[in-house]
């Protein structure tokens, strides 16, 4: 019997543990990795914006985007 309430007990925990973990890999991780790449797009040329299919409006409206957005 204390197996199973244990066991219970442990549920709430897994799931808030998986809850924090996806935080934190969303603040330190996702973020920073999102600001990085629309800064990049600023960077790439005409040409090279046009070779992936984004015009220098699209790209300069995506820069100035927030990160967490």
């Amino acid at each position: 019997m204390t197996d199973s309430i244990s066991a219970r007990s442990a549920t709430p925990f897994r799931v808030i543990r998986r809850a924090a973990d996806l935080l934190i890999r969303t603040v330190f991780v996702r973020w920073p990795q999102r600001r990085r790449q629309r800064m990049a797009l600023l960077e790439l040329s005409d040409d090279h914006l046009k070779d992936v299919g984004v015009t220098p409006a699209e790209a300069r409206n995506e820069a100035g985007r927030s990160f967490w957005d």
